[in-house]
């Protein structure tokens, strides 16, 4: 069986600069072929990392406006050189000279404005009297347009053919009154009937009987 490995190894990937690229080749020609990879291990466990003191640049984002044009000018450079539009930026600002000149910087003076000529006063108060005259004029025209409206109404109707007045009906005849029914005559009274003898004369018979 194949032994296994004592230590394991990662792959890892960073920048370097062109003359750390050069030493690099330097140390692999003088060493007899010696990988890259053999000669960045020895330098690290060589290295005192301890006392290391990083160089630290402060960096801060900002946000600027540019004109489209220039813009996409950047956009198009930074694709043909394979670089970021922040390297471009970063070159011409290092390009600045220490001491620049104020009137190169400086934004153009805004142009005055025109003032509009002051009109004569002869001409201004023609102009309010003629505004004063249209406004007192306007009521007068409103007037004069109604009453002609109103004599256009008149002759309309006067030219239009009077509507016949709708014959009146006539008044139904009246009910002629039923005549009085003839009152029943009256009836005869009844013969009152003769009174009956007295009762003295039946006891007048009776005594006699007796007797």
């Amino acid at each position: 069986m194949a032994a296994k490995k004592s230590a394991e190894s990662s792959p890892l990937t960073f920048d370097l600069k062109a003359d750390l690229i050069a030493v690099l080749d330097k140390y692999q020609s003088k060493l007899g072929g010696l990988s890259k990879s053999e000669i960045i291990r020895y330098a690290i466990s060589k290295f005192n990392y301890s006392g290391f003191k990083p160089v630290v640049e402060k960096h801060r984002q900002i946000s600027v406006r540019l004109p489209l044009s220039q813009k996409n000018s950047l956009v198009r450079l930074a694709k043909s050189k394979k670089v970021s539009i922040g390297e471009l930026l970063r070159a011409a600002l290092e390009s600045l000279p220490a001491n620049p000149a104020k009137a190169s910087l400086e934004k153009p003076a805004p142009k005055p404005k025109k003032k509009a000529a002051k009109k004569p006063a002869r001409k201004a108060a023609k102009k309010a009297a003629k505004k004063a005259a249209k406004k007192k004029a306007a009521p007068k025209k409103k007037a004069a347009k109604k009453a002609a409206r109103k004599a256009v109404k008149k002759a309309v109707k006067r030219a239009a053919p009077k509507k016949k007045a709708a014959p009146k009906k006539k008044a139904a005849p009246k009910k002629k009154a039923a005549p009085k029914k003839k009152a029943a005559p009256k009836k005869k009274a009844a013969p009152k009937k003769k009174a009956a003898p007295k009762k003295k004369a039946a006891k007048k018979k009776a005594a006699r009987k007796r007797r």
